[in-house]
């Protein structure tokens, strides 16, 4: 009745596993607005605003969200305003962005009436993937992110 042994394969990994790959982004909605870095393991959409550093797996901007800092992402959906440098392997622009900045990319896609302030670039191979920031490269301010988004 009782069994001591214990399960070769633990039901709550392949959950946690499952909701990592599944889960809905994290949402920052119109009438919020951040002071402080970001960074999260998973996706994040952002309607609002925030002024800080990004750090994310996929971020999608909204057509009313602003962002003023430095993004770094496995891939970016912008739609809305950002003011620093993008860094990201893929880099979509819908025609209502706006960026004030450089943007380090792998691929980018732009399109008409997307307005760029800013140089374009392509990564070099030795460039870090957006999504790691190296130990020794701290982000500006205090070195730690103010809030830290994981997704359940």
């Amino acid at each position: 009745m009782f069994n001591n042994s214990k399960s070769k394969t633990d039901p709550r990994s392949s959950r946690d596993r499952r909701r990592s790959v599944d889960s809905p982004p994290s949402l920052l909605a119109e009438n919020l607005t951040i002071e402080g870095n970001l960074a999260a393991s998973g996706d994040l959409q952002i309607d609002g605003t925030v002024k800080g550093d990004i750090a994310c797996r996929t971020l999608t901007l909204g057509e009313e969200g602003t962002v003023i800092g430095e993004v770094k992402a496995e891939t970016v959906h912008i739609r809305g305003r950002i003011e620093g440098r993008i860094i990201a392997a893929s880099v979509e622009l819908a025609s209502t962005a706006v960026i004030t900045g450089d943007i380090l990319h792998d691929s980018l896609g732009v399109e008409v009436g997307a307005r760029i302030d800013g140089h374009l670039k392509r990564r070099a191979t030795t460039e870090p993937k957006a999504a790691e920031t190296p130990k020794d490269e701290a982000p500006k301010g205090d070195g730690k992110p103010s809030l830290v988004v994981t997704n359940p």
